[in-house]
């Protein structure tokens, strides 16, 4: 697997993971209603649940692939179409955006003056076991390592070349939402915002049409 390839993957589950969706409004919310420390457990748990996808989908993605050359270039094509379904969703989701609020409570205000308290193991618990069941439950991270996974690997190492992208997509996604963490209350506003909201969608789905016809195009 040449870097280009890993770069183009990590723009990809990039540009996924800055797009306001339920793991990231988990580990928002958990930042601004609760702790760093249960937002950051969130985030363990989501990358947790990445691993945990990429290993499942590697071994039947292994058995069918290895099979039959004309599997791989079906997936192949189904992610493209997948892209290019993301691109034009984030497009007319820009253009039917409304304003996305994100309440702000009496223990926020608490939270905002220092006043929080050392959650105990359960609560950590609590919070990673929220990140990876929202993660492990969402049909759109099992559409995208059904239909994304297979243009990336090598026929002869799906099951490693499938654990790797995994593990570069949780790092990758926690990363991000680590700076979401650290930086919650701005990105409360953000979020909050109409016009940036509709931005960001724009800018989005005209990266993912982007990548769906690089990838369309280029050999992997």
């Amino acid at each position: 697997m040449s870097i280009n390839t890993l770069v183009v993957f990590a723009g990809i589950v990039f540009m996924i993971a800055i797009i306001p969706g339920p793991n990231a409004l988990l580990v928002l919310f958990t930042a601004l209603t609760e702790s760093r420390a249960l937002a950051w457990s969130n985030v363990l748990g989501v990358s947790c649940g990445f691993l945990v996808h990429a290993f499942v989908s590697a071994h039947g993605l292994s058995l069918l692939l290895s099979q039959s050359s004309w599997a791989f270039m079906l997936f192949k094509y189904l992610g493209v179409l997948y892209l290019i379904y993301l691109g034009l969703s984030s497009i007319r989701a820009g253009w039917h955006t409304r304003q996305l609020v994100v309440t702000e409570s009496a223990q926020d205000e608490r939270q905002t003056k220092g006043e929080r308290h050392r959650p105990g193991a359960e609560a950590l618990w609590r919070s990673f076991s929220k990140g990876f069941l929202t993660n492990m439950l969402n049909p759109k991270i099992i559409m995208f390592y059904l239909s994304i996974f297979p243009q990336f690997v090598s026929l002869d190492r799906v099951v490693s070349d499938s654990l790797l992208l995994g593990a570069i997509q949780a790092t990758v996604v926690a990363t991000w939402f680590s700076v979401v963490i650290l930086m919650a209350q701005r990105f409360r506003t953000w979020l909050s915002s109409r016009r940036a909201a509709r931005v960001i969608r724009y800018l989005s789905g005209g990266v993912f049409l982007g990548f769906g016809v690089k990838l369309a195009t280029t050999r992997l």
